[in-house]
């Protein structure tokens, strides 16, 4: 198959005839082309009191899961962020609990900024405590994705306004933005991620 630049899209999928192992396991193209790291959103302020205040003795005894997104740098430097596999809407235990994604609401900074222009000077400038989006579920849990690295917001996903179950139902078309980071320099990209969870 020859990709063309008008071709080219973020769902890994439409790459899978590239090679037999695609078809059997796509994640491979990610593994084989994009770096990959993990960050750790902090536990949204409101569900973290709650969860303290808990007075069922299961629930004190159990770890609270980390809400971990991915960052998945391509060659050319730009980091696609997300949610990762152990993120709580994700993990299929959890989300009996937890309820089902029901709205994605991008914050307004992000919604209302400039995308345009050959070096997108215009553009939103992200830190990576920089709120991008609020994912809202049926059971009135609120999680926070944020950008994850420091760099200008290239594009924010809005089918998720309109298809919010992609978040969790394809996590790879699912994702939440992409980010061009401030510099080349992986060990500053990374400053707040870690390899492996």
């Amino acid at each position: 198959m020859d990709v063309t630049s008008t071709q080219i899209t973020y769902d890994i999928s439409a790459y899978a005839q590239l090679d037999e192992q695609l078809r059997i396991k796509p994640e491979l193209y990610l593994d084989r082309y994009f770096v990959q790291q993990f960050f750790a959103c902090a536990i949204a302020g409101k569900r973290k009191h709650e969860e303290a205040e808990s007075t069922d003795a299961e629930t004190k005894d159990e770890v609270i899961p980390r809400e971990w997104q991915y960052v998945r740098m391509a060659p050319n430097k730009l980091c696609v962020i997300g949610l990762a596999s152990s993120h709580p809407l994700l993990d299929p235990e959890l989300r009996k609990h937890i309820g089902d994604v029901i709205k994605v609401e991008f914050a307004d900074n992000v919604k209302n900024s400039v995308i345009k222009g050959k070096r997108k000077k215009q553009s939103l400038r992200l830190m990576p405590s920089t709120k991008l989006c609020t994912i809202h579920t049926s059971d009135g849990k609120e999680y926070v994705v944020r950008a994850a690295v420091k760099g200008v917001l290239m594009e924010w996903n809005a089918r998720l306004e309109t298809d919010p179950t992609l978040v969790s139902r394809c996590p790879e078309q699912g994702f939440v933005a992409i980010i061009k980071p401030s510099t080349d320099d992986n060990q500053k990209i990374f400053s707040d991620c870690v390899p492996a969870i």
